[in-house]
């Protein structure tokens, strides 16, 4: 094997190790453009919330556009679970999220409209993963699966 030839395999190894490393990052940057959409929507559902409920005081009954608020937030907090189980939520900021979820499931006016639905009154075959999060403090969706999902959880950074 001549010179050349070890010039051209060293020149195809640096290259494949750009296309591995660049598309990682994309992987990465793809997480982290979900993450940052879901806080997005996060605040403006929360800026439709009541006044008490952002100081995590009891109020009275919401206004139709706040209870739709409130049913928004449920929504965005099972579509947050999804995304994790599914493996596009990093593990640092899940350990962020969870609690936040578990508070407010917890305060008024979130938990008048969860209470029913976790006791599956309304809705029994929707927010599943909610409810396990509810039954269980340290629930995680995301659990990888196999020698595949190893190497998602390292592909995306999670």
């Amino acid at each position: 094997m001549n010179a050349e030839f070890w010039v051209a395999f060293g020149t195809g190894l640096v290259a494949l190790a750009a296309l591995i490393t660049s598309s990682a990052g994309a992987a990465r940057a793809r997480v982290k453009t979900i993450e940052d959409a879901y806080i997005a929507r996060y605040w403006q559902i929360l800026d439709r919330l009541p006044a008490p409920a952002l100081v995590a005081e009891s109020g009275t009954a919401c206004e139709p556009d706040e209870l739709k608020a409130v049913r928004l937030y449920l929504r965005l907090c099972e579509d947050e679970l999804e995304l994790r189980q599914l493996g596009w939520v990093t593990h640092n900021t899940w350990q962020q999220w969870r609690p936040g979820i578990q508070a407010q499931l917890a305060q008024w006016p979130v938990a008048d409209e969860w209470t029913p639905l976790r006791d599956g009154q309304r809705a029994p075959h929707q927010f599943t993963l909610l409810r396990r999060l509810a039954a269980h403090p340290d629930y995680d969706p995301y659990q990888p699966r196999g020698l595949g999902g190893h190497i998602t959880r390292m592909w995306r950074g999670l």
